[in-house]
């Protein structure tokens, strides 16, 4: 499918009055804003916030293929909007190939994707050096040949458009997985081993475009969430992940925080995080990713008196299936292990552009169905 289509999804549960949650039950007294600030300041809010994984999806809400909202900053924004207008998540992302933006604006190819599928990365440009030089690389700029000003116009759309309700965050491929994506995974372990200067000398330049893209994404007002893909454990272990990625992701958050009042930026990645927290902690980021299994008694203890969500995921796959046994099992365990925290966060990883928008309403419902509710109005 080539062009984007008119939203097909206009009648569903959650268009009718903000006030009205699952079954009638009146839960809704925070707006979206409201409620993640108070979980991200660790206080009592009206209901857990709802923030599942929405990027490529969004074109299926839309009814486009992901590359086609991907390559047009409207086509973007309007992916995130009719999202937006069909879940009524609390807090939106927009993006539709999250990762690869700044790595192709360095110079790596993306491929076109089928309708089904986002793009991805296909050649690593600094993967043929026998040594890593990282000077042959030139700082981009927004223009014609990247999407840097693209998705910083698309995030801006959308935060004129929705941002009164709710937060809004632009996406950005985090330092570390840049250089890895112009390196070569491979070639950047060896390269640590054999010259951790050159890797820091790499990580300097992919900071310094981090740094100047976050600015353009907080200049328009938005959010900003740094991904971490390829930093996740057991890719690496805790003592690479405190050398290699803390101080380049800490450096861009605490900009982000001394310099702008948007909503507060999110260093995201799955894998075992609680295994990463004390540098989580460091690093300032506003939210932590923890699937079902992890310890979240250790989780409460780490985050107790700081401003750090904990956004609690339930298996992106279940959903797609159709799985509801084992979505709703994976759901309870994550109520019962997050049973009195305030910043708890319903979510999942990212939802497929296959998964059918009334599954993801159903999961919808299953979290709200598990949160507890303080309002009586």
């Amino acid at each position: 499918m080539a062009r984007c289509a008119v939203p097909v999804y206009d009648i569903l549960p959650w268009k009718r009055p903000a006030s009205a949650g699952m079954g009638g039950t009146m839960i809704s007294v925070m707006s979206s804003r409201e409620r993640m600030q108070a979980a991200y300041e660790n206080r009592p809010a009206d209901r857990w916030p709802f923030v599942p994984s929405i990027y490529e999806h969004g074109a299926r809400v839309l009814g486009c293929a992901p590359v086609d909202a991907a390559r047009s900053a409207d086509a973007m924004a309007q992916a995130a909007i009719a999202s937006w207008e069909t879940y009524r998540h609390d807090l939106v992302t927009v993006g539709i190939d999250i990762y690869n933006i700044e790595a192709e604006a360095f110079g790596c190819r993306v491929s076109s994707g089928d309708h089904a599928s986002i793009p991805g990365i296909v050649s690593h440009p600094l993967a043929d050096q026998d040594e890593l030089n990282p000077d042959v690389l030139t700082l981009p700029q927004p223009g014609p040949a990247n999407r840097l000003g693209l998705i910083v116009e698309a995030s801006a759309r959308v935060r004129a458009r929705i941002g009164g309700e709710v937060w809004v965050n632009g996406c950005m491929g985090g330092p570390f997985s840049q250089a890895v994506e112009l390196r070569g995974f491979e070639n950047l372990v060896a390269d640590m081993r054999e010259a951790p200067e050159r890797v820091h000398a790499l990580l300097e330049k992919t900071t310094a475009l981090s740094l100047q893209q976050a600015a353009r994404l907080s200049e328009a007002g938005c959010g900003v969430n740094l991904f971490e893909s390829w930093a996740t454990i057991p890719l690496i272990d805790p003592p690479t992940f405190g050398a290699y990625v803390v101080p380049y992701n800490k450096r861009i958050l605490e900009t982000i925080l001394s310099r702008f009042r948007t909503p507060p930026p999110s260093l995201i990645m799955g894998g075992n995080t609680a295994r990463l927290m004390d540098h989580f902690i460091e690093a300032r980021t506003s939210l932590v990713v923890a699937d079902f299994n992890t310890d979240f008694d250790f989780m409460r203890a780490k985050t107790a008196g700081r401003r750090m969500m904990v956004r609690g995921c339930v298996d992106p796959k279940l959903i797609e299936k159709a799985d509801w046994p084992r979505v709703e099992e994976q759901a309870a365990k994550l109520a019962a292990k997050a049973r009195g925290m305030n910043n708890f966060v319903w979510g999942c990883g990212a939802v497929s552009y296959n998964t059918r928008p009334e599954d993801l309403l159903r999961f919808r419902e299953v979290c709200l169905r598990q949160s507890p509710s303080r309002s009586s109005s």
